[in-house]
């Protein structure tokens, strides 16, 4: 069973592919195809075909998803499925980037649609017959894949829809924490996404066409999303690319940013290779499943395991780096970690209170950069103390399996 849902596009369609190929999201962007169009360079594409037909300005695209329930289908059945409809809806005339996002508990596909078609030049309006039809098609490609079919009742409907919306709301919000460099930019962001942003009083409420009603972002989400939480999250996670004011230019460092955290892994591989081999038995990680012979298809399972490899990866590079040989060396490590993370922890929120309580603009903007600096040497280190655990954790695994291995030699002996 699929819930589907479409909203246009003002502005900043480049935001929105950016939002919807992001590669947190999409498996380093395993999940992420193009109709018409390659997404590598689908925003310049669609950029042209409006030139073409000197339709420039007005509805910029449209940006749909399509939901799927918990634990109903693998990540390349949605993908699959969406890449159908897409191809059936649209393909013969719009240029569509369709991904699959993975980072939450329903797997669910983006659509983004280019609002002008590359054949004619006309334009689409998403009429309640293109929703309805959208609505039917998915429901029939479900059930051609054995899955559930919506059943059409209106509350039923009602409420799976805004389930979706404030899911789709929440890692709106998360994406512009974490690409904003300060509340200003955050605000932008989530505009060009096309929320309507309300900040009055302290309390900041957000809503998105065709909904009426604003949602308290603190209320629905939590504590975590209180505005004072959001503004120290923002100041605490510095974008490397901060966001920019350029149409086009986030989706293009975005792209760039993904192109070197892979050239980058493939220029320690051979390290990478002699570390394994080194460390292997002290991890308890086979890596044979990463071997070309057998990798065929991305599968559920090759997912999870090369989300252990990339965490395995660090893990080796942290070990070699630190020239960490035995636990009791990781554990003084570990030590040394917190004994550094600790004060600067400290000094940081005795920043916050600082910054709470002086009333000069001057003083707040001085405290928030020492607080940024701060933070930047926090990072690393909460990565190194999560590196100690991770290690630990798999240490122990490891003794309890060779302890009951031992115990279950000499019962049979």
């Amino acid at each position: 069973m699929a819930i589907t849902k479409i909203w246009k596009v003002s502005e900043r369609l480049d935001i929105t592919i950016d939002y919807a190929v992001n590669g947190d999201k999409t498996e380093q962007k395993l999940y992420v195809s193009g109709i018409n169009c390659i997404p590598n360079t689908a925003f310049n594409e669609i950029k042209n075909v409006k030139k073409q037909f000197f339709k420039t300005t007005g509805i910029q695209g449209f940006h749909g998803v399509q939901s799927f329930i918990v634990g109903e289908v693998t990540a390349e059945q949605a993908h699959k499925i969406g890449l159908q409809l897409a191809e059936e809806l649209w393909g013969d005339r719009f240029q569509v980037i369709v991904s699959t996002h993975l980072n939450t508990d329903n797997i669910h596909n983006h659509f983004v649609l280019n609002s002008v078609s590359f054949l004619d030049g006309k334009r689409f309006c998403n009429t309640k017959k293109d929703y309805a039809l959208m609505r039917k098609t998915s429901d029939r490609l479900c059930e051609e894949y054995g899955l559930n079919v919506l059943q059409q009742e209106d509350k039923y409907i009602k409420y799976a829809t805004s389930d979706l919306y404030k899911e789709l709301m929440r890692d709106s919000i998360d994406y512009a924490i974490a690409n904003a460099k300060d509340y200003e930019q955050f605000i932008q962001i989530l505009k060009d996404l096309d929320y309507i942003v309300t900040d009055i009083n302290g309390t900041l409420s957000i809503r998105r066409d065709p909904y009426k009603r604003n949602t308290r972002i603190e209320r629905q989400f939590g504590y975590k999303y209180s505005k004072e939480n959001i503004y120290k999250r923002i100041l605490e996670t510095q974008p490397e690319f901060p966001y920019s004011p350029e149409p086009y230019l986030l989706f293009s460092r975005s792209y760039e940013r993904y192109n070197n955290e892979k050239q980058k892994h493939l220029q320690f591989k051979g390290t990478i290779s002699y570390l394994i081999y080194q460390y292997e038995k002290l991890l308890g990680i086979n890596t044979e499943i990463f071997s070309k012979s057998n990798i065929t298809k991305m599968t559920p399972e090759l997912i999870q395991a090369i989300k252990k490899m990339d965490e395995f990866s660090k893990q080796v590079r942290f070990l070699s780096k630190n020239n960490i040989n035995t636990e009791e060396e990781l554990l003084n490590y570990e030590k040394l970690a917190y004994d550094r993370i600790n004060p600067l922890k400290s000094e940081r929120e005795n920043l916050w209170k600082k910054h709470k309580r002086t009333k000069n603009d001057d003083e707040r903007k001085n405290i928030e950069n020492k607080i940024i600096e701060i933070s930047k040497k926090i990072t690393p280190l909460t990565e190194e103390i999560k590196h100690c655990n991770n290690i630990k954790l798999r240490l122990e695994k490891i003794k309890k399996s060779e302890l009951h291995q031992k115990l279950e030699e000499e019962r049979q002996n």
